[in-house]
C-alpha cells in the first residue's frame, strides 16, 4: 500500500513499481509451463549438482582433478541406478502381470455378491440396443483410430530417456565446471556490493540445498528399509518393491505417503491378502511415515528447511501444477530456494516471512 502524503494525496510510483514485477512473474511461470520439456532437467541438474558438489570437492582435496571426479560420481550414480531398476523390473514385471488375473477374480466375485448391479447392467445393455436399433441405419459412425498401448509407453519411455541423459551430462558439465561457472555468475553484477551480496545467496542456497538433498536421502532411505522389513515379515508380496516405491514417493511430502497408503491397501487386496495384514501394513507404512516426518525430519532438518507447514503444502501444490509428478518432488527444494533469495531482496521480505519457519 501506498502512504500518503503531506498534502493528502498519494506517492506514486510504489504501487506502479509492482507492475513491472507482476508482469515478469506471470510470465516467467507462463515460460517455465509452456518449457517443462527443457526447465525439468535443468532444475534436476541443478539439485544433482548441489548434492555431488561436496563428494566432487572432497575427492579434488585427494588430487582428482573435478572433470573425473564428476564422471565418477555422476556416471557412477546412473550407472548404480540402472542397476536396481534392472533389480526391480522381474519383481515389478511379474506383479504387473498378475494383476489382470487378481482383477479378473475380484470382479467375478463382485458379480456374485451383487446381482442387482447385474441385472441394471442388463436392463442399461437393452436401452442402448434399442436406441441403437431406432437410429439411423445409414449413419456412418467415423472413429479415429488411437495409438496402441505399445505405441504410448515406447513414446514415453523415448521421452524419459532423452530427458535422462540431458540430465546426466549436463549434471556433469555444472560439477565439472562448478567454480568457473560460479565466478562467471557473480561477475556479472556490476558492484562490489552486489556480487558479495550473490556470492552470500549462493552460499546460503548451497548449504541449505545440500544439507537438505543428502539428510533427505538419508532419511528416505531409512523409510525404504523399515518399510521393507514390515511387509517381508507380514508376508506382503515383493517387499523389496514397495519398500522401495516408499522411500521414492517419501520426497514428495503429504501426497506421496498418502497415495502409497492406498496403493498397499489396493496392492493387498488384489494379492488375495487377508484383511488383519493390510490393516497392519497400511497402519506400520504410516506410523514410519509420521515418525520420520514429525520427530526425525524436524530434528535434522529445523536449521537447513526454512519453510513452515502451510508454504510447503503451498509450493507443492504449485509445483505439481506446473510440472506434474516431477515438479512435486522437487516443491521442497525450489520452496526453500525462493525463500532463501526472497529474504536477500529487500522488496520480497514480506514473502520470504510469509514462507518461512
Amino acid at each position: 500500500m501506498t502512504k500518503p502524503s503531506g498534502n493528502g494525496t498519494h506517492e506514486p510510483g510504489t504501487r506502479l513499481a509492482w507492475a513491472p514485477v507482476g508482469s515478469f512473474v506471470i510470465l516467467s511461470i507462463a515460460a517455465l509451463k509452456l518449457a517443462s520439456v527443457i526447465a525439468v532437467p535443468v532444475v534436476v541438474s541443478v539439485l544433482l549438482t548441489l548434492l555431488l558438489q561436496s563428494p566432487v570437492a572432497w575427492l579434488k582435496r585427494h588430487r582428482i582433478p573435478e572433470y573425473l571426479g564428476a564422471g565418477l560420481l555422476v556416471f557412477g550414480t546412473i550407472t548404480a541406478f540402472i542397476v536396481a531398476l534392472a533389480f526391480l523390473a522381474e519383481p515389478a514385471g511379474k506383479w504387473a502381470a498378475d494383476v489382470p488375473r487378481h482383477f479378473d477374480r475380484i470382479e467375478a466375485r463382485l458379480h456374485r455378491l451383487s446381482p442387482p448391479l447385474s441385472s441394471i447392467q442388463k436392463s442399461v445393455a437393452k436401452v442402448d440396443s434399442a436406441a441403437a436399433a431406432g437410429s439411423n441405419p445409414d449413419a456412418q459412425v467415423v472413429k479415429l483410430a488411437e495409438p496402441g498401448m505399445l505405441n504410448r509407453i515406447s513414446g514415453t519411455g523415448a521421452r524419459i530417456g532423452g530427458q535422462a541423459l540431458e540430465v546426466l551430462f549436463l549434471s556433469f558439465f555444472l560439477l565439472a565446471a562448478a567454480p568457473l561457472f560460479r565466478r562467471k555468475l557473480v561477475a556479472v553484477w556490476p558492484g562490489r556490493r552486489e556480487r558479495k551480496e550473490v556470492e552470500e545467496v549462493i552460499q546460503e542456497i548451497e548449504g541449505h540445498m545440500s544439507h537438505y538433498l543428502w539428510m533427505s536421502t538419508v532419511m528416505n532411505l531409512g523409510v525404504a528399509l523399515l518399510t521393507w522389513g514390515l511387509l517381508a515379515v507380514v508376508g506382503f508380496p515383493n517387499p523389496l518393491l514397495w519398500g522401495v516405491l516408499a522411500g521414492v514417493v517419501n520426497y514428495v511430502p503429504y501426497a506421496g505417503p498418502l497415495a502409497l497408503s492406498i496403493i498397499l491397501a489396493v496392492a493387498g487386496a488384489i494379492s488375495s491378502l487377508k484383511p488383519g495384514p493390510i490393516v497392519i501394513v497400511v497402519l506400520g507404512y504410516l506410523l514410519i511415515h509420521g515418525l520420520q516426518s514429525n520427530l526425525v525430519a524436524p530434528a535434522v532438518l529445523e536449521k537447513k528447511l526454512p519453510l513452515n507447514p502451510a508454504a510447503l503444502f503451498l509450493g507443492l501444490m504449485f509445483f505439481g501444477w506446473l510440472w506434474g509428478v516431477p515438479g512435486a518432488i522437487l516443491a521442497v527444494p525450489l520452496t526453500v530456494m525462493i525463500q532463501v533469495v526472497c529474504a536477500r531482496i529487500p522488496a520480497m521480505e514480506d514473502v520470504a516471512v510469509l514462507l518461512d519457519s
